[in-house]
């Protein structure tokens, strides 16, 4: 009987310690959002466009952006077309698409685009 109680809190145990596992196994949010200190114009507008489509960013905060920008990107650019299909063209050749990022990473991408998008201004 002693051993069978002994099995059952190992059993216990293990399974307690599973999902803390999992928690730790899982990348830092910072390593899985792409870089976007060298994301092109074109594509960040198109990327907003995307973000905003499928309510994932604020439509006040991206449209005073596309307000002083989508002018000046050029919407039959390569770059605006994936952007608008949610691809984010990242620094160093490391693209992320939003549609197949976990959902709590979809959103906090594309604030990261819409951040951004902010610096570049007028004369970009």
């Amino acid at each position: 009987m002693r051993s069978y109680g002994s099995l059952l809190c190992i059993a216990a145990i293990a399974a307690w310690s599973q999902p803390a596992a999992a928690q730790m196994s899982a990348p830092p949010l910072t390593s899985a959002l792409p870089g976007v200190s060298k994301i092109s114009l074109t594509n960040a507008i198109g990327v907003l466009k995307y973000c905003q489509k499928n309510g994932l960013v604020s439509s006040v905060s991206a449209d005073a952006v596309m307000a002083t920008s989508e002018k000046q990107a050029d919407q039959t650019s390569q770059d605006y077309i994936v952007g608008t299909s949610g691809q984010i063209l990242g620094d160093a050749g490391k693209n992320f698409s939003i549609s197949r990022a976990p959902g709590y990473l979809q959103s906090q991408a594309c604030n990261l685009v819409l951040e951004r998008a902010k610096t570049f201004g007028p004369q970009h």
